[in-house]
């Protein structure tokens, strides 16, 4: 693996906010690289970091300090048009409240980023049609967004960061909004397309969550504290309050 290039890579990354005299190292000097394929579980406690890594990831923020790369590309010295660009080329979105918009159907709400990418309609149709047919869906493309439970919406919200074949799917916490059993279909659906050859990256507080991924990022209070296959004890091991896999925590 070493000799291919990351798909993600943060080289010393920090992130720095200033809030009156207070100096807040949100990431301090984060380094790590994922490769084409992985599944990667970025999981700690409210504070550790997590989240501004994810914002990073998603091209939502840039680095204050370090380079962050997608795809070779150096992100932190793009502008706003060009963030907004390789976010919608490389990146597949999955939020925890599902962010579908409840006035369009569900075929409608899966051609939204299809649309920024400027895909003709008829292909958006014809992607968006065949996404929701991946998570089981496709009969009710014409529904609308309150007509589904929330694991039904939350496979919709998978279908539209599948839509455009991105080159890595973001999920953030997408079983905080679910209970534990749609919570494991979920899951289930986010394994097999990992099996299938998409790069996963979860970001979690939940260890339990965690432990479906192939590999962990435990990150604390800014730095990253491990990085290996979750099948290692190590990985659920929290310095400070001593968690270990299956045990909460607050969220982020």
């Amino acid at each position: 693996m070493n000799n291919i290039e990351p798909l993600i890579e943060f080289k010393d990354v920090s992130k720095i906010y200033h809030m009156g005299d207070e100096t807040i190292r949100a990431a301090d000097h984060i380094s790590f690289k994922i490769y084409k394929g992985e599944f990667i579980a970025i999981v700690g406690q409210s504070g550790s970091g997590k989240s501004t890594c994810m914002n990073i990831i998603g091209c939502l923020d840039v680095p204050s300090e370090g380079e962050y790369f997608l795809g070779g590309n150096n992100v932190g010295k793009m502008n706003t048009d060009q963030l907004a660009e390789i976010r919608n080329k490389m990146l597949g979105f999955i939020f925890q409240q599902y962010n579908l918009l409840p006035k369009l159907n569900l075929e409608e709400n899966v051609e939204v980023p299809l649309m920024y990418a400027g895909v003709p309609k008829a292909k958006r149709k014809e992607l968006a049609m065949k996404s929701l047919e991946g998570v089981g869906l496709a009969e009710k493309a014409n529904h609308l967004p309150n007509q589904l439970s929330g694991g039904q919406q939350q496979r919709v919200s998978i279908a539209r960061a599948l839509a455009g074949t991105p080159s890595v799917i973001l999920a953030d916490e997408p079983t905080g909004a679910l209970d534990s059993k749609t919570g494991r279909e979920v899951l289930k659906i986010l394994q097999s397309l990992h099996k299938k050859g998409n790069t996963i990256v979860l970001i979690t507080h939940d260890n339990s969550i965690a432990a479906t991924a192939q590999r962990i990022i435990r990150l604390e209070d800014g730095h990253v504290v491990y990085d290996g296959p979750s099948d290692n004890p190590d990985a659920f091991v929290h310095s400070e309050f001593g968690l270990h896999a299956g045990d909460g925590g607050e969220e982020e």
